[in-house]
């Protein structure tokens, strides 16, 4: 019996094959290249790793747009404030364009969310069910779409043609 026949060969994967005149060497290999890639230090490692910043001041754009969205707690409104909110829905007609503050809820509560503020032309107004329809101007895939903001989320709205109540009352 040949003592061959008992050992069993494993065939080199190809990962292996492509590396086996220095898989099994130590290293450095030759101790000279230290001399020509001398150690580098842990700091200048660190430089290395840093994050690229191609575009100069725009990660402090990005935080701005992002300040825009802070989830906050919603604000009630003052019967003055409501009453100035009031007379400005009043002067809303469809087809203005108009630029409104609104709060977004995200918990269930409604309690905490964003305050978002959007442009469009009024699509549709609902006093009975207290609905301020705008058109947002951006297409879906069924036309244009339609945001839906009840009157009780709104924080505020301007356009061209809405008067002030401050305005309002020096006319008066």
């Amino acid at each position: 019996m040949d003592r061959s026949e008992g050992i069993k060969h494993r065939t080199m994967t190809t990962s292996e094959e492509k590396y086996k005149d220095i898989i099994n060497k130590s290293w450095p290999a030759d101790p000279s290249i230290y001399r020509r890639h001398p150690k580098m230090s842990l700091a200048e490692r660190a430089k290395i790793f840093a994050p690229f910043a191609p575009l100069r001041g725009h990660g402090d754009r990005l935080g701005k747009e992002a300040g825009k969205l802070l989830r906050t707690a919603r604000i009630e409104l003052s019967e003055e404030e409501m009453d100035i909110l009031s007379g400005k829905l009043a002067q809303v007609k469809a087809g203005m364009e108009v630029t409104i503050v609104y709060f977004e809820p995200d918990d269930p509560d409604g309690e905490n969310g964003y305050y978002v503020t959007l442009t469009g032309k009024v699509a549709g107004f609902d006093p009975a069910y207290q609905v301020l329809r705008i058109a947002t101007g951006i297409q879906g895939e069924k036309g244009e779409i339609i945001r839906e903001i009840h009157f009780s989320d709104l924080a505020n709205i301007q356009g061209s043609e809405i008067m002030d109540e401050s305005v309002f009352d020096s006319i008066c």
